[in-house]
């Protein structure tokens, strides 16, 4: 019996650029990683060669903007910023429109996986980046997704109640943190240009109107959140997948309806 799983891509933040400074898997990548998939790894070497250690601290950021995010809505109205903000914007931009955010979401995730398959080095290689951003990606939208129905915030333009947080700044700020973790290390302007991407992705949604200034601040705390809990899990997911898999899984590369991907078939015993 064979079990075949097809993985395919998915293809304002006001000021906090300034205090945040820190699609596809291709043919290519799976030849560059079957290499090491092929070999068993001991736990104790992947630990030394992946050496990212969960720590409260990362979360003090994501903590920080949800926090401001709540006291800014207007259910709550402590900070009173978002009836303010939304002010200022429709009166000094009051017919922007853009589809600019709808792409620049996903701008640092592809250029992460896009320099890894160009044989840039990052902290994983191709295969094993695809992994954590897709486990990244499904965190976001299940942890976004849920807060919209539970929140119920209704948009600036009305009729709307799926406002708070913004998924559009969730995404790219979980795309900007992977670009972070990965090629962060190798130079600060891989984060800097991810989180200004990210940035500039939540100042649309502000200044188009379809966000509160506190969306957008929330929107960034879970998309940060969602990349550090996707690479707090892959050494627990590469050990008991991976791993368990390496010797019986076989990969090729899948293309259809114009989507890249990946198709895993595994026998089941």
């Amino acid at each position: 019996m064979l079990l075949s799983v097809s993985l395919s891509w998915p293809a304002l933040l006001l000021g906090l650029g300034l205090c945040t400074t820190p699609t596809v898997v291709l043919a290519q990548a799976v030849a560059a990683d079957s290499a090491t998939a092929s070999r068993p790894v001991a736990a104790a070497s992947y630990q030394a060669a992946n050496p990212y250690q969960p720590t409260l601290r990362q979360l003090a950021l994501p903590a920080l903007l949800l926090g401001v995010a709540a006291l800014g809505t207007e259910k709550v109205d402590v900070l009173e910023t978002d009836e303010a903000v939304q002010g200022e914007v429709l009166e000094h931009f009051p017919r922007f429109q853009t589809s600019l955010d709808d792409y620049l979401r996903h701008v640092p995730a592809a250029a992460t996986l896009g320099l890894s398959l160009a044989g840039v080095k990052g902290r994983h290689g191709t295969l094993n980046q695809g992994v954590i951003f897709f486990l990244a990606y499904t965190i976001n939208n299940t942890l976004t997704s849920n807060l919209k129905k539970l929140t119920r915030v209704e948009r600036p333009y009305g009729n709307d109640f799926s406002s708070f947080p913004s998924q559009h700044t969730s995404a790219a700020f979980a795309a900007a943190t992977f670009m972070h973790r990965e090629y962060g290390g190798r130079s600060v302007w891989y984060s800097v240009g991810g989180y200004a991407v990210a940035t500039a992705t939540g100042a649309i949604r502000v200044l188009g109107n379809k966000h509160w200034s506190s969306d957008v601040l929330a929107g960034a705390g879970v998309g940060i959140l969602s990349t550090e809990l996707a690479y707090w899990a892959y050494p627990l997911v590469h050990r008991l997948l991976l791993r368990g898999l390496q010797e019986r899984a076989m990969v090729a590369p899948l293309y259809a309806n114009g989507a890249l991907g990946l198709v895993v078939s595994v026998p089941l015993r």
